[in-house]
C-alpha cells in the first residue's frame, strides 16, 4: 500500500485540540457585557450572555499517522 497524505492531519502531523478554560471568561466586547446590541436584540458576540469564554488550543500529534503526516505512517519510526 502507498502512503498517501493523512485525511486526518491534512499532512500536517499535528491536529488541533481546543478547549474552554473552566470558570474564566470575559466581559464581551461587542456589548459591554449588556448582552444586548443597540437595538434591543440579544448581543452576536456572547449570544446573550454578557461573556465570552476563554478558549485555548493545542498542537497534538495525529494518532493516526504517528505525525508523520502520511498514511499508512513509514514503517522503523
Amino acid at each position: 500500500m502507498r502512503a498517501e497524505s493523512c485525511s486526518d492531519c491534512k499532512g500536517t502531523g499535528w491536529i488541533e485540540v481546543g478547549c474552554a478554560k473552566p470558570d474564566e471568561a470575559r466581559i464581551c466586547s461587542l456589548c459591554n457585557g449588556r448582552a444586548m446590541d443597540t437595538a434591543g436584540r440579544e448581543c452576536r458576540g456572547c449570544k446573550g450572555t454578557g461573556r465570552i469564554e476563554i478558549r485555548t488550543v493545542e498542537k497534538r500529534k495525529c494518532f493516526k499517522c504517528e505525525g508523520t503526516g502520511r498514511y499508512p505512517p513509514p514503517e522503523g519510526l
